[in-house]
């Protein structure tokens, strides 16, 4: 299923992407009924308003694609992010496929390597498989490595899954997804979501940044493999995303399980307290946890 579009989609998009900090803060203070009313009134709105057609124009090849934009205010709009603590909620998110599915709980997020080992994609399709079998969703942030083996077992295991995008839904890492994908998306087994500009590119950053959606769409987090929380590339500190998702989740009130793998980024997880070793409690609201050992 996707929404049909609708006039104030233009307005939602002026203000999540072109509106400047100050008229967002004073959307989120106010929480208007009328978007369009409440940005003519603004500031801005001289500048905002030499933006309507080109934003008009990308919304409706957006829809042209089976694309669907959801803003806070819809009831289609995922509830974990809407009510979410410590969690800064997009103001819309551009989906592909069917929107309803963030309702259909429960749902285990996934965190892994890009680069993943062979120890850690076999014990991802197996967790993958269990979990769905008892009736799990799965959501991932829809890279190679553990998130596209832990989407792809879903599916084939006869489940539902959602990718957050770290790119736009019209940019052509997406449309090469939904090329590849379009079985499951026209069978609604599949939802890509994005915050993103519908033309925005990938970058690290926006990798960075989608995953407090994976995490806070999850009842719970599973971390599969993960780098250290710092290393060293190229002569510049780098962070592991994988990590990151793991703090996030813990940061916003979601259980946070690690697999008991070599892998440092697993290991020091666990001497941080940042999460409990896959095993050792059930998670909620899981009747019985599925065992990897």
């Amino acid at each position: 299923m996707k929404l049909e579009p609708r006039d104030d989609w233009v307005y939602w998009s002026l203000l999540a992407h072109h509106a400047s900090t100050e008229t967002r803060k004073r959307f989120w203070a106010q929480r208007p009924d009328d978007i369009a009313a409440f940005l003519r009134e603004q500031p801005e709105w001289t500048t905002l308003e030499t933006l309507l057609v080109q934003e008009a124009m990308t919304l409706h090849e957006l829809s042209a694609q089976g694309g669907s934009l959801i803003t806070f205010a819809d009831a289609e709009y995922p509830e974990p992010l809407r009510t979410g603590e410590n969690l800064r909620p997009p103001i819309v998110l551009y989906a592909l496929g069917d929107v309803r599915l963030p309702a259909e709980r429960p749902f285990v997020a996934f965190a892994g390597s890009r680069n993943a080992s062979e120890q850690a994609i076999q014990h991802a399709q197996q967790l993958a498989t269990e979990l769905t079998q008892e009736g799990y969703h799965t959501v991932t942030g829809f890279a190679k490595g553990v998130d596209a083996v832990v989407a792809q077992t879903t599916l084939e295991t006869g489940g539902k899954t959602i990718g957050v995008l770290a790119q736009g839904l019209l940019h052509r890492l997406t449309q090469q997804l939904a090329r590849e994908q379009m079985h499951a998306l026209n069978e609604d087994r599949l939802l890509f979501l994005s915050e993103l500009h519908p033309n925005a590119a990938w970058s690290g950053s926006f990798a960075m940044m989608r995953n407090r959606l994976v995490a806070a769409l999850g009842d719970f987090l599973i971390v599969v493999e993960s780098g250290p929380e710092l290393s060293q590339r190229n002569g510049k500190t780098v962070r592991s995303g994988t990590f990151e998702c793991a703090k996030i989740a813990r940061k916003i009130g979601r259980p946070v399980y690690v697999l008991d793998l070599p892998a440092e980024g697993n290991q020091q997880l666990l001497a941080q307290g940042i999460a409990t070793r896959w095993g050792e409690s059930p998670p909620s609201p899981a009747s019985q946890q599925p065992t990897l050992f």
